[in-house]
């Protein structure tokens, strides 16, 4: 009997892995390439299905060229769709129209409206009212009728 060292076996293994994953791979490529030269080949499960399975439901019994009157009515129904798809076009284009302009109006009254606002509001711009210095030279009940006056206003908004 021959004794195997454990570094032998694992050497051993690997070179069985790299030989079964060297045969995978080379179904995979083969694979590939059928399915590469047969546009419609379909791969599953690693198996390249090569046959197409699609069965007709009817039989082609009528000739084939389509008659006269065939064609007419293929003719006419083919206009009708076109006809109807231009008007549901058209019918689109200007309820959107109708729409943007309701918005730009809607936008514009709303723009007047603020202005209006603005220009209604009071704009104090008086920097030294409340300075310090100048409140210490007043008298109290100047201050009085200051503070008064500014809870009134905090009040009534």
């Amino acid at each position: 009997m021959q004794k195997i060292s454990p570094l032998r076996s694992s050497i051993e293994a690997f070179n069985k892995f790299k030989a079964l994953r060297a045969n995978k791979t080379d179904k995979a490529e083969k694979a590939n390439q059928a399915a590469q030269t047969n546009p419609f080949g379909i791969t599953f499960k690693g198996t390249v299905i090569q046959m197409d399975v699609f069965e007709k439901t009817e039989k082609a019994d009528k000739a084939m060229s389509p008659s006269l009157k065939e064609r007419l009515q293929n003719t006419g129904k083919l206009l009708a769709s076109a006809w109807v798809g231009t008007i549901n076009k058209f019918s689109s284009f200007k309820t959107n129209a109708i729409a943007f302009g309701n918005k730009i109006k809607d936008n514009t009254i709303a723009f007047g409206h603020k202005l209006k606002e603005i220009g209604n509001t009071k704009v104090e711009f008086d920097v030294f009212k409340y300075n310090v210095s100048r409140l210490q030279n007043q008298p109290v009940s100047e201050l009085k009728s200051l503070l008064a006056n500014e809870l009134q206003g905090v009040s009534n908004e």
